[in-house]
């Protein structure tokens, strides 16, 4: 044995001490399949890849998830929101003073100026509350990517008495293409005889959209802002002007929404997308920290096995370890060997685990079966995304709990009585 080790060693151009290390470690790694198969470290391995595997998909759909929603929100909205301070209306005079003056401001794309209200819309005996948008929609590129979601029909709101509605609230009223459906506005009721009256008017559906927000396809019913206007007796009124950043612009759209409010003199209240979801986004933040560390528990129990692998594997070869230890190594360099061999099997299981959590979380989002509720979730469907951050988060924390696992047996080296060791052997 001896020679073996001397003949091994001597082909390393380092330290004495290092080649020792290096020689066990390629012994370990090279050994019998018997080496590897131990209950013990087959039991820790796949301890292992099940605790970074769930944690790699719960964090695959977090990211997928806030991904998506983000995608949609900035689809179905606008970047910046313009509104008349204090109460009242934008009139024509402040749509036009804002469109001026936003023209020439670098990074805007596109402006427009809408009307918006809460009305009922109705169907034979089916009501459901809506969320009305008065738009231009002759306008080639409007701030929110309405168009990009038609599922069926024209965004066309050129005949008279038009409508877009969202597939889920044409669902829940029983509506199809051609359809007539009424729109009731309590707020613009008139006085009759009868007593209070609410106005109401009939609508085609000419088209359905999809946006993936159960809130939007729920509630949302789009016509032409001349008929808004008309529907709501608000003649040169508008409720906000929506405007649309370029796309190097949009992150910063928070501190621009501030920087507008104080060059227009607080004639406005300026709000943007990061304002309005603000909440959304750090409830989700929070939630996936806390995934993160529940789930990191998993690792941190599945680490139990490699304390009691370690302390097999220093039991099985304190024979070797006697005789390092009379030739002079010291308890540091025997417990490298171990530490090596140890994270060496940590970083091919952790390994493994992601593939298989993203499999698992790629598998999941093709699947049909398993549907999330949208008035829950706000999506209907899962969607899955793991970065090289969210990799190396992974990575790092698990061989951090693997290695500290792996520290508490490695006491028992200094504890090895030489002479006892060399009697037996």
């Amino acid at each position: 044995m001896y020679s073996i080790i001397d003949r091994n060693i001597s082909n390393l151009n380092i330290p004495l001490m290092n080649k020792i290390v290096l020689f066990f470690l390629k012994k370990y790694i090279t050994s019998p399949k018997k080496e590897w198969l131990r209950f013990d470290s087959v039991f820790m391995v796949i301890g292992i890849i099940i605790s970074v595997a769930t944690l790699t998909v719960a964090l695959s759909i977090f990211e997928g998830y806030e991904s998506v929603l983000k995608e949609t929100i900035l689809g179905v909205n606008s970047h910046i929101y313009i509104f008349k301070s204090g109460e009242g209306n934008l009139l024509k005079h402040d749509v036009e003073e804002i469109e001026n003056k936003l023209q020439r401001t670098e990074g805007v794309e596109n402006t427009s100026a809408l009307i918006i209200s809460q009305a009922m819309a109705a169907n034979g005996n089916r009501i459901k509350g809506a969320i009305v948008r008065g738009i231009d929609w002759e306008q080639p590129e409007l701030p929110s990517k309405y168009k990009k979601f038609v599922l069926e029909g024209t965004w066309q709101l050129d005949s008279n008495k038009s409508a877009v509605l969202g597939y889920k609230l044409a669902k829940e009223l029983n509506l199809k293409l051609g359809d007539t459906f009424k729109l009731i506005s309590p707020m613009n009721s008139k006085i009759t005889p009868m007593g209070l009256k609410p106005k109401e008017e009939s609508f085609n559906l000419v088209g359905l959209y999809k946006s993936g927000m159960y809130e939007y396809d729920s509630k949302f019913i789009f016509i032409d802002r001349s008929e808004m206007a008309e529907f709501n007796s608000m003649e040169d009124e508008y409720t906000m002007v929506e405007v649309k950043m370029k796309p190097e612009w949009i992150e910063k759209a928070d501190y621009i929404s501030y920087t507008w409010e104080h060059e227009f003199e607080y004639k406005y209240q300026i709000s943007s997308w990061i304002d309005f979801n603000s909440n959304l986004f750090a409830l989700l933040k929070m939630e996936k920290w806390v995934i993160f560390i529940i789930l990191s528990f998993l690792i941190l129990i599945a680490s139990f096995n490699v304390v009691s692998s370690v302390s097999t594997s220093i039991i099985e070869k304190r024979t070797e370890l006697g005789i390092l230890k009379a030739y002079g190594a010291s308890d540091k360099i025997l417990q490298k060997i171990f530490i090596g061999k140890t994270l060496i099997l940590a970083l091919l299981s952790v390994t493994f685990g992601q593939i298989m959590g993203i499999l698992l979380a790629k598998f999941l989002s093709w699947q049909k079966f398993l549907v999330l509720k949208g008035d829950v979730y706000f999506l209907d469907k899962i969607n899955v995304q793991f970065g090289y951050i969210s990799w190396l988060v992974v990575l790092g924390v698990s061989m951090l709990i693997v290695l500290a696992a792996s520290l508490i047996p490695l006491k028992n080296i200094s504890k090895l009585n030489i002479t006892n060791i060399i009697r037996k052997t």
